[in-house]
């Protein structure tokens, strides 16, 4: 989302973070995607792919220049990579990779007390945190709102969506952020096709 958003164009290759092989595992030893590769550059890690992408493409930018709004963007940062994806990458897990990667069954009981007790300690959080404001930090589009709005995606992959009656602001919040014609078409190419 980043690189479409600066306008980053790169060669894509595909990598499944589950058995891979020695050589990707010795260029990302935690055997996590994404792994940015430059020249003699190897980043294995999004949180420091996109602090070098901004620094390297600084326009337009993805972190607000002042340093509180900043700092806010990098906090949500974390909370997605950290709160928001162990949570909503939980259900894609159970219902879509154990089935299709590891042909286990998913753990039903599990999922439903994720669904009930974690998701909704996210979903409040995040609607008090952006309130009534169209973007998450500073009235404006940045690294915070791709990174609390991408683990949503999987979340539709796996069957879910934000419950629109209970976290409209969310709901909303998600599907504007997904509609962006930077974003758009990525959401688009990773859903299933029915």
């Amino acid at each position: 989302m980043a690189l479409a958003y600066k306008g980053i164009e790169v060669e894509r290759t595909q990598q499944i973070p589950f058995g891979a092989p020695p050589e990707y595992v010795a260029k990302s030893p935690l055997s996590k995607i994404p792994c940015w590769e430059e020249g003699d550059l190897v980043l294995p890690d999004s949180s420091v792919i996109l602090s070098y992408l901004e620094h390297r493409h600084p326009d337009p930018p993805l972190l607000p220049a002042e340093p509180g709004p900043r700092a806010r963007a990098l906090w949500f940062e974390e909370y997605a990579d950290t709160k928001v994806a162990e949570t909503l990458a939980f259900v894609f897990f159970q219902r879509v990779v154990r089935p299709s990667v590891f042909k286990q069954e998913p753990d039903v009981e599990a999922i439903e007390r994720v669904l009930q007790k974690s998701l909704p300690e996210v979903l409040d959080y995040l609607t008090g945190r952006l309130g009534n404001d169209e973007y998450m930090v500073g009235g404006r589009f940045s690294l915070a709102d791709i990174a609390l709005t991408s683990p949503f995606v999987n979340f539709a992959i796996a069957g879910e969506k934000v419950d629109a009656g209970r976290w409209p602001e969310i709901a909303a919040y998600v599907e504007r952020i997904h509609g962006l014609p930077c974003y758009a078409p990525i959401v688009a190419g990773d859903m299933p096709q029915r």
